[in-house]
C-alpha cells in the first residue's frame, strides 16, 4: 500500500494462494485511511474491494475496464451525454521526450449498483513523440465521491507514482528483481525490509538520490547513524 503524497510504503500483505485481490483486501483492512482516496487498477474494481475501502474510512477511485462490462457501458453512456464544456484540461506539457496533455470529465452516477458509488469519470491522455501523435488513451473510473475534474486529473496522475517512485526504485536501487530468494518466508521478509529501508532513506533530509544515500551509508558510519535516527 503506497501513500503517494507522503511517498512512503504503509502496508504489505502476502497474497494468499497468489490471490492478489484477497491480499489487497487484507492489506487495506489493517489500515485506517480516513480522508484518503484509494486508487487501484481494474483488477480491484469489485464490489467487495470497494466496500473494504469504504470500511477503512477512505473514498475510492477505481479504474473501470471491460472486466466489468455492464458498469463500463453505463459509465460510458453517462459521460457521452454530459456537457463537454465541463471538462478540465491539463497541458500540453513537454517532458521525457514527449508532449502530453490530459482532459478529465466527472459526472454523478445514476442507476449503477455498486457500493458507495457517487460518480464516474473519464480521463483522456493525448501524447506526441518526435512530433507524431499517438493514439488517445481513454480511461474510465468509478468514484465514491464527486471530485472536480481538476482533482480527478491529479488523482489519475498520482496513481502512477507507485510505478516510478516505488517499484522502479526497488528494482534499480535495491535490486529487488535480481533477488534469488525463493524459499520459505525469505521473499516476503526481504521485500518488507527493502520497503522499510526505502522509507528510511526517503525520510532523511539529505538531498542526494536513493543510490547516493545507500553508498554514503556504506562509507560513512556517521551518515548511517543519521539515517537510522530518522526511522519511525
Amino acid at each position: 500500500v503506497w501513500a503517494a503524497e507522503a511517498r512512503l510504503v504503509i502496508g504489505q500483505r502476502l497474497a494468499p494462494g497468489r490471490n492478489e485481490v484477497l491480499g489487497a483486501q487484507q492489506a487495506l483492512a489493517l489500515l485506517g485511511l480516513e480522508g484518503c482516496i484509494v486508487t487501484a487498477d481494474a483488477l480491484h474494481c469489485r464490489a467487495d474491494t470497494a466496500q473494504t475501502i469504504l470500511d477503512t474510512g477512505a473514498d475510492y477511485a477505481l479504474a473501470l475496464k471491460a472486466n466489468q462490462p455492464t458498469l463500463l457501458a453505463k459509465a460510458q453512456a453517462l459521460l457521452a451525454a454530459a456537457d463537454p464544456t465541463n471538462e478540465a484540461l491539463q497541458g500540453p506539457a513537454k517532458g521525457h521526450d514527449r508532449i502530453e496533455g490530459r482532459a478529465a470529465l466527472v459526472v454523478p452516477a445514476k442507476d449503477m449498483d455498486f457500493p458507495g458509488l457517487a460518480a464516474v469519470a473519464r480521463v483522456e491522455t493525448h501524447c506526441k513523440r518526435a512530433g507524431a501523435p499517438e493514439p488517445v488513451i481513454v480511461r474510465f473510473f468509478l468514484l465514491s465521491t464527486l471530485l472536480s475534474p481538476e482533482r480527478m486529473l491529479q488523482v489519475a496522475q498520482t496513481h502512477w507514482t507507485i510505478e516510478n517512485q516505488l517499484h522502479w526504485v526497488l528494482d534499480v536501487a535495491l535490486l529487488e528483481d535480481a533477488s534469488r530468494s525463493r524459499k520459505d518466508n525469505a521473499p516476503q521478509n526481504l521485500a518488507l525490509i527493502r520497503k522499510l529501508a526505502l522509507n528510511t532513506l526517503r525520510q532523511h533530509p539529505d538531498k542526494g538520490s536513493i543510490k547516493t544515500k545507500i553508498k554514503r551509508a556504506g562509507w560513512d558510519e556517521t551518515f548511517l547513524l543519521s539515517l537510522l535516527g530518522h526511522m519511525r
